[in-house]
């Protein structure tokens, strides 16, 4: 059998060209577009958003922790805005966002538009041509056919690196002794709740901790879907399919398989059964995207380790910082809530953003250049948004000077620190 598919040239070209619109793609996209650089977005799905919105999660999390604040910038702007226009509840003392993956979605496709951004949704990212160190096209694949996009920098916010490896940069995956990565979660959403006989978020952990259970996790999570203040609804955030990695087909249709069994079986049946108020609840939906915490790591100029966050390091070249816990779900038995609280934020170096051989690449999200300890603090959705502002930032001046390699870091943490968004003024 002989088969050719040889992609036709796009006619779109770009400036920036990123890839993923999760919450730190959108920060990219939007930071690039505000400098004034012409910015498309591929995205696999139909909407934007990320986790928070495919992966019906609900919550940005990660600004800040008791009284020290870690997350400013663009991502701080915007879950301002949210809360503002009362679309989005502020929980944790400011620590994240809570708010209805709808309402996301609309603010996002109206950012997107402000800011004359192409998306192209039900769009796959599925190679790239590359030359002496140089990304010059994307191949992407949808209902139009194949075709190759031409950028001048490129922007990897698939969450699992995915342009980065198909362009031949090094990565690590899972833990150093047998490669295996976080286990893996499907949130979905139970309504029919009487709110008035629903017990406190506590006592209800405390049920499900008073015997073992089938599912790896030793705690409930859950949160009330901010609908208004009579919401029936919340997001459960309770299965762990171990031993996975989302990198591999099979294991994406074994995570969906087993994670849906847990919801159906066990864990609403424990709220249907166990928990007053619950008896009438149903699952409305499950999550089109499965929530994936790690995969590859992109390895980059520079390896943030367990060691740095643990000490508080902060860096010469540092564009973002991150305060969220040590929170690794583990690959192969119980979740047991966080490890390691961190009290004061660390920082993350311009270098994690910019994969090993590649000059016009950054990475912004999760899979930056980190140990796996690290990751599990600074995969957080403020952290990457965080990230990814800064990766939007660098792109003029990485397109003027030619490489990522050759962006002046002082000049560019000043324009991190002043940049000013003008959808937000009023």
């Amino acid at each position: 059998m002989n088969i050719s598919i040889t992609p036709t040239l796009s006619k779109y070209e770009y400036d920036v060209l990123v890839c993923g619109s999760g919450m730190g793609g959108i920060s990219a996209a939007v930071a690039a577009a505000q400098d004034g650089l012409k910015v498309g977005i591929v995205e696999y799905f139909g909407e934007p958003g990320g986790i928070p919105v495919s992966g019906r999660l609900g919550s940005i999390s990660g600004y800040s922790r008791l009284d020290e604040v870690a997350v400013a910038g663009f991502p701080r702007a915007f879950a301002n805005e949210l809360i503002d226009r009362h679309l989005a509840k502020e929980q944790g003392g400011g620590s994240n966002i809570n708010l209805t993956p709808p309402a996301l979605t609309g603010f996002l496709l109206e950012i997107i538009d402000f800011y004359k951004i192409d998306f192209h949704s039900y769009t796959q990212l599925i190679g790239c041509a590359s030359a002496n160190g140089i990304i010059t096209h994307a191949v992407v694949a949808n209902k139009a056919g194949v075709s190759a996009i031409p950028a001048k920098v490129f922007i990897d916010a698939t969450g699992d690196g995915d342009l980065a490896v198909m362009a031949g940069c090094p990565f690590e995956k899972g833990r150093p002794e047998d490669g295996k990565v976080q286990s893996s979660t499907l949130v979905f959403i139970m309504g029919g709740i009487d709110l008035e006989r629903l017990p406190a978020y506590m006592d209800v952990r405390k049920v499900w901790k008073s015997v073992e259970r089938p599912v790896p996790i030793d705690h409930s999570v859950f949160q009330f879907v901010p609908h208004g203040e009579k919401t029936n609804e919340v997001a459960v955030n309770m299965t762990h399919v171990i031993n996975c990695d989302c990198t591999i087909p099979e294991d994406l249709t074994r995570i969906r398989r087993e994670a849906v069994k847990q919801a159906e079986y066990l864990v609403y049946e424990f709220f249907r059964k166990e928990i007053p108020g619950c008896e009438n609840a149903w699952i409305s939906q499950y999550a089109p995207q499965i929530g994936c915490r790690e995969t590859r790591r992109i390895l980059g100029d520079y390896y943030l380790t367990e060691s740095d966050i643990k000490s508080y390091r902060h860096f010469e070249d540092e564009i973002a910082q991150a305060i969220w816990a040590i929170d690794i779900h583990t690959p192969d038995g119980i979740h047991r809530g966080c490890g390691h609280k961190l009290e004061k934020p660390y920082g993350i170096p311009y270098r994690c953003i910019t994969p090993r051989g590649i000059n016009n690449l950054y990475i912004a999200g999760r899979p930056i250049s980190v140990d796996h300890v690290a990751h599990s603090s600074s995969r957080i959705n403020a952290s990457c948004m965080a990230i990814g502002e800064a990766a939007g930032c660098a792109c003029r001046a990485a397109i003027e000077s030619g490489s990522t390699r050759k962006v002046d870091i002082k000049a560019l943490q000043q324009k991190i620190a002043g940049m000013h968004y003008t959808i937000f003024d009023k």
